[in-house]
């Protein structure tokens, strides 16, 4: 018999002035308790193969990996301030700019942890697994080499799960609604979105996030992840992400309850020719 579990609302990849977004983190975490059960803020931190930008645009970005850096000390503790027990989980982060193997955003399960800077996604991932972090790719769709999702590099050890839906817009398809609009970096790219990677035989569960760069956790409208989860503390939705009991919105707090085999979805089981769903 499986576990009851309830639904949680978050925002796992968000910005604000500790990189280069705008506004305080003391003003995100107030926004997430006040409107979500947990959230990570997840500071820009490096792009080791940044491509330099007409107009010198890549200084903007470098300065704001420097604020990250510089005060990761005070967010490491705001974050671990933030926790509220059985009311609210906060989760340290980073995200991870490339042009080659994508974006990637790392999660962390333990407070006071240090951000790695290396320059291949298997660094990366080897630092996340050692971490117990999750690992998670967001705006998938861009254009190869232009930090878009690098599907032969994928591994689903510590990337259960990726976003699907932020405000950069849908990655599912490139006909599905919500184009890519903000931040653009090229349009979306069939080969780089969800449907052709399932249809490649990948395995992944779903979330979104707002990546709001205003300090907005949350934002309606922006992405919201569900999870299906038996307790809100860290652990319990650190958990239920590895096990990919998650399921993606783009506003609306929708409720979504679906078992195969009495198995809630996002688990990986053997079935015969007839299943029973709920």
């Amino acid at each position: 018999m499986a576990n009851k579990t309830q639904i949680l609302f978050g925002d796992i990849h968000n910005h604000n002035a500790y990189g280069y977004g705008i506004g305080s983190l003391e003003r995100s975490i107030d926004i997430a308790q006040t409107y979500l059960d947990f959230f990570a803020f997840t500071g820009h931190s490096s792009w080791h193969d940044m491509v330099p930008m007409d107009g010198g645009r890549e200084q903007h970005w470098l300065k704001g990996f420097e604020k990250l850096k510089d005060g990761w000390s005070d967010v490491e503790n705001l974050i671990a301030d933030a926790t509220q027990d059985d009311q609210f989980s906060a989760f340290l982060g980073f995200e991870w700019h490339s042009s080659f193997f994508g974006d990637q955003c790392v999660v962390f399960p333990d407070d006071h942890q240090p951000i790695a800077y290396p320059d291949h996604i298997q660094k990366l991932r080897e630092f996340c697994v050692d971490k117990n972090a999750l690992m998670i790719l967001y705006h998938l769709a861009y254009p190869s080499g232009h930090r878009g999702v690098n599907w032969a590099e994928f591994d689903e050890c510590c990337t259960p799960v990726v976003e699907i839906f932020s405000e950069h817009g849908n990655t599912e398809s490139d006909r599905g609604p919500y184009t890519f609009f903000n931040h653009s970096m090229g349009g979306r790219g069939t080969s780089q979105t969800v449907k052709a990677a399932l249809e490649q035989g990948q395995k992944f569960g779903f979330v979104a996030s707002s990546d709001s760069h205003n300090r907005f956790p949350g934002a309606y409208g922006e992405g919201l992840l569900a999870v299906h989860s038996e307790n809100l503390d860290r652990g319990s939705i650190i958990k239920a992400i590895n096990n990919r009991h998650t399921y993606a919105l783009t506003g609306d707090r929708i409720l979504v309850d679906f078992h195969v085999n009495g198995v809630l979805m996002g688990r990986t089981i053997k079935a015969g020719k007839e299943v029973e769903l709920t």
